[in-house]
């Protein structure tokens, strides 16, 4: 809060605007971001793969999610952010993770999820121009442009997916094509994986 002026930080260049620095020139374009993210969740699905069904009700070590309730939890809002390309909302926090996703029995199911949901959403992204990755969105924690969403979405995949490598290993398998946090640029990670 500065006097009456009020802003929820999602993104450091919002927290710019709203001190009135000039945009970061050297910010990802979105294009970028979506090839960034789409290698993220084909990572995803080939990590779901590798996990024998009999674990896909093992607690992960993020919060005790199971990896069905963890991998929902990472595709619901692609499906989502991918609506609001055509609506300007961003319904987040709706779904309730556990119940939805218990729906997959198989680890099969799971990444035959996973697969629908990155095709589906690839298949609008690829179409955003930066006039369009620019266009306001409505979310439950206030406005933020295309081009914030995807690459708050994007952190938030990227993070899971490095979870649920320590979730194989934790189970005794090494993870296939581990994909770096170099595969993952222009997506910025922290440090911090829990």
């Amino acid at each position: 809060m500065l006097g009456e002026r009020h802003l929820a930080i999602f993104h450091v260049d919002q927290l710019g605007r709203f001190l009135g620095l000039p945009p970061d020139k050297n910010a990802p374009a979105y294009r970028d971001l979506v090839a960034a993210l789409e290698r993220v969740l084909e990572a995803v699905e080939r990590a779901v793969r590798q996990v024998p069904s009999a674990h896909l009700s093992t607690p992960t070590p993020n919060r005790g999610r199971d990896l069905r309730e963890l991998v929902y939890n990472i595709h619901d809002p692609i499906n989502l952010m991918r609506e609001s390309l055509e609506t300007g909302r961003f319904d987040w926090l709706t779904a309730d993770d556990f119940q939805e996703s218990r729906r997959f029995t198989t680890s099969a199911e799971l990444a035959q999820f996973c697969r629908a949901t990155r095709l589906h959403w690839v298949e609008r992204a690829i179409l955003v121009d930066a006039e369009e990755a620019m266009r306001s969105v409505w979310t439950p924690r206030g406005d933020l442009s295309q081009q914030q969403l995807l690459e708050a979405q994007a952190w938030h995949a990227a993070q899971h997916l490095r979870q649920i490598y320590v979730f194989l290993k934790e189970i005794g398998i090494t993870p296939i094509e581990e994909l770096t946090a170099d595969g993952m640029q222009p997506i910025k990670l922290g440090e911090e994986i829990f």
